[in-house]
């Protein structure tokens, strides 16, 4: 929606205003940093092109996958292999943790856990969670063996950005880029919003729906010699 072009002028912003970009692993923060964080919620496709356009930059950030998604499938063969790469450009990967999916969430992180980190051979030290919701109510709760993208820490002793629903905080980034004093932010961008240039959020992903149509009919094809489609 908002377009790479707008993208490359807030990471440039950052960095030249003095910003570090940090892991979330990171004990010891930088006097200007920024947690960089990509929650994947509809296509792995497009968080490869951010983060070749990151790389480009030298920018480092966090990619968060999910396993329970209906939106795509992370352990088709593309789609690991597009994660796989994401690494290989210097980026972190993790999970995309949706705790509604379960009744007994603990157990149902600990499964998710043990996939992600089997099939992309990474130790998920920091989680994201999607939606959530009455998460919140307890932002602070423990998830086994891995810290999260809501305890205070990340979410309010920090400066904490979002651009859910196709929100435009371009401007504020901005002028947060330009801060002289001490400054942590955590900022989630979705890929999904600033790939491709259009007017509003329903445009956006009319345009990649379209997308998902033409690979889904070229996938059937593929697989079943009968389709006339």
């Amino acid at each position: 929606m908002f377009g790479q072009e707008a993208y490359l002028k807030i990471l440039r912003a950052f960095i030249d205003g003095g910003f570090s970009f940090s892991s979330f692993c990171e004990t010891k923060l930088a006097e200007k940093s920024v947690y960089l964080r990509h929650d994947i919620d509809f296509s792995v496709i497009e968080a490869l092109k951010m983060a070749k356009l990151e790389y480009r930059e030298g920018v480092k950030a966090t990619y968060f996958f999910m396993l329970s998604s209906n939106m795509y499938n992370l352990l088709s063969e593309d789609n690991q292999n597009a994660v796989r790469e994401i690494r290989q450009l210097g980026h972190d990967i993790s999970l995309h943790f949706d705790p509604t999916v379960y009744t007994d969430i603990d157990a149902g992180f600990q499964s998710e856990k043990l996939i992600f980190e089997s099939a992309f051979n990474v130790d998920v030290k920091m989680v994201s969670i999607h939606r959530p919701g009455d998460f919140l109510n307890d932002n602070n709760r423990k998830l086994s063996g891995s810290r999260h993208s809501y305890e205070d820490d990340f979410f309010k002793k920090v400066t904490y950005i979002s651009d859910s629903g196709g929100r435009d905080i371009s401007q504020k980034l901005l002028e947060l880029s330009q801060s002289r004093e001490s400054l942590h932010l955590h900022l989630l961008i979705h890929p999904i919003w600033w790939t491709n240039l259009a007017s509003a959020p329903t445009e956006t992903l009319n345009v990649w729906l379209a997308d998902q149509y033409a690979f889904l009919i070229e996938e059937t094809r593929r697989n079943c010699k009968t389709f006339k489609g």
